[in-house]
């Protein structure tokens, strides 16, 4: 009957450790808009889902996509075998290869490039788009280690205060801190997904349900810049003449390679390299660097009985 969605069974699967895409909704619902229809004014917005596109890399991770690939193609089996599935009508995959996916140019230009030629940093890479309806909100946590355990692991799960009433705008600030601190375009984490195939007269493909999120930790932020990106020896020789023309300020004076100072999460000790003193205010001459090490407070660790688990490598 036209217009009837036949649905495979589940197939449940974990992607493995992963990296995690720009455009992921996981705090909160997100309703995109949806292709303009011919007749229509304008857009009309998609109901709102939680989202999250992970990418794995095709000749290190060659196990896990094989491993993905297995369960989208089960899920297909399963309506295959029941005569609902038409190998000879194109088939709509959450899971693709970047450098032969066919994707529209921009919004507003209609011809069909390569993905990896339109985002280059998907060249050789594998991508999983994976979503889940507005009332199924996926368990996102992030690992830590439990104190007194022995370096035991445990998955936290993230706030959620956004979902309770008669929440401050500051707590609502703070828990936003804690997301953007763990969740980020470039983290690593792995995903629960479920894979289930469907048909229609005229179309049939295979989504895949996010169902939960570990945030493994370690990732490097896509949405930044190096430093030397923007200031290389060159803009530095420029700031140097600009502050002995206009000034009379006398920079600090480091060792070579001195700003590169260490901090023990642990004691708070702050120490520049070979346990030299790491300058510890911008603008003061310091003298020569001396054996001793600078104090600072440690930051509190987040949680009641638990610490973040990743360590300085955790962008802010």
């Amino acid at each position: 009957m036209k217009g009837t969605i036949v649905m495979s069974k589940n197939t449940q699967v974990e992607t493995g450790v992963a990296v995690l895409e720009h455009g992921f909704a996981l705090l909160e619902p997100r309703a995109w808009a949806t292709k303009k229809k011919e007749g229509e004014e304008a857009a009309k917005a998609d109901a709102p889902k939680f989202s999250a596109g992970v990418d794995f890399d095709k000749k290190t991770q060659v196990d896990q996509i094989k491993k993905l690939l297995a369960a989208q193609e089960a899920a297909v089996e399963v309506l295959r075998e029941k005569g609902e599935w038409d190998d000879d009508l194109p088939g709509k995959f959450p899971l693709y290869d970047a450098d032969t996916k066919k994707v529209q140019a921009s919004a507003t230009d209609k011809r069909k490039v390569i993905l990896s030629e339109k985002k280059p940093q998907l060249a050789g890479r594998y991508v999983l788009s994976t979503k889940s309806k507005e009332d199924k909100r996926p368990d996102v946590r992030y690992l830590a280690l439990k104190r007194g355990a022995n370096g035991a692991m445990i998955p936290v799960a993230m706030p959620m205060p956004l979902l309770e009433p008669g929440m401050t705008d500051e707590q609502v600030n703070e828990v936003k801190a804690i997301w953007n601190k763990h969740v980020y375009p470039g983290q690593n984490v792995n995903l629960g997904v479920t894979f289930r195939a469907w048909t229609m007269p005229d179309s049939q493909g295979v989504q895949a349900r996010l169902d939960s999120v570990t945030i493994v930790g370690g990732g490097k932020r896509l949405d930044t810049v190096p430093f030397e990106s923007h200031f290389g020896e060159e803009k530095l020789d420029e700031m140097m003449e600009w502050l002995n023309a206009n000034t009379n300020f006398q920079l600090p004076t480091v060792e070579d390679g001195g700003a590169d100072a260490t901090v023990d999460m642990q004691t708070g000790e702050v120490s520049g390299p070979d346990d030299t003193a790491a300058p510890v205010e911008f603008g003061v001459q310091l003298g020569e660097p001396s054996k001793k090490t600078h104090r600072r407070k440690a930051e509190p660790k987040q949680g009641d009985g638990f610490s973040d688990g990743f360590g300085d490598d955790m962008p802010l």
